[in-house]
């Protein structure tokens, strides 16, 4: 009975994934507010990001970043920790293949 699964196994291998979204999928989704397990991500990335960076300017260590996440693009802004305090920010978008993080900038 193992020839009955055969031409299955083969039909599994030789077809491409099926996604479920679908570009409709992708349209709709474009509008939507940042979810949690977004904002979580950049987050967690920017956190990194600061904490290896030098500000531009002064040389100074970044403070933590903050999320401004009401709508896409959501804003990342933090300051340096020197006297001057200057500002660094970056903007993430969401793209069809997922995020697209931009590194930070001198504001």
């Amino acid at each position: 009975m193992e020839w009955f699964f055969l031409p299955w196994t083969f039909t599994a291998y030789l077809t491409g994934t099926f996604d479920q979204t679908g570009w409709q999928g992708i349209e709709r989704n474009r509008y939507e507010p940042p979810g949690p397990a977004d904002k979580w991500l950049i987050e967690i990335v920017y956190e990194m990001v600061a904490a290896e960076t030098r500000c531009k300017r002064c040389g100074a260590p970044l403070d933590s970043p903050r999320l401004r996440a009401g709508a896409w693009p959501v804003r990342v802004t933090t300051r340096c920790r020197g006297s001057a305090r200057h500002r660094h920010r970056a903007d993430v978008s969401r793209t069809q293949d997922g995020l697209h993080t931009n590194p930070l900038i001198r504001a």
